[in-house]
């Protein structure tokens, strides 16, 4: 995996994608699976990983054996795609330091990791924010089976919907 590109992702697979056009942003989400403590904050999740980061699935509201499909089997039956921002992005935490900022619990961060080990996720890939980021400010991609390429949100979103 090459670490050292010009940008970090926001991965996930197609059925967020019309809400997100609408929004023309992407927004921090608590991590699913877990209730929010009073006082801790939403995390929009980013990863240096240049191909898919395995995670992605853990937070877009699939079912569990959604979980489970594969990276091919995902793109067949919902499509993948990513969102890019600068590496450099003034706005990025790295993990764990996002974590603390949002006001994570140990255990609860100890958690998370725990589930991106178990689905193939390297967690020291893993870069987040605790702010919104306009669509204007990022790079889109969709996956064609073999590659990334750049598409068009509000193309696939009018599609999807």
């Amino acid at each position: 995996m090459n670490t050292e590109s010009r940008y970090v992702w926001h991965y996930t697979v197609g059925t967020p994608l019309a809400a997100i056009a609408r929004s023309g942003r992407l927004k921090p989400a608590m991590a699913h699976g877990r209730p929010a403590r009073p006082g801790e904050q939403d995390i929009l999740w980013f990863s240096r990983n240049q191909q898919w980061d395995p995670s992605a699935t853990q937070d877009d509201g699939l079912s569990e054996a959604r979980h489970a499909l594969s990276r091919a089997a995902l793109h067949a039956r919902f499509g993948l795609y990513r969102f890019g921002i600068a590496a450099t992005d003034p706005r990025l935490l790295p993990w764990p330091t996002v974590t603390r900022v949002a006001d994570i619990e140990v255990p609860d961060a100890m958690a998370m990791v725990a589930a991106g080990l178990r689905c193939g996720a390297a967690p020291t890939d893993w870069i987040g924010t605790l702010n919104e980021i306009p669509l204007s400010e990022l790079r889109f991609e969709a996956w064609t089976g073999r590659e990334w390429t750049t598409a068009d949100l509000n193309e696939l979103a009018a599609q999807l919907a």
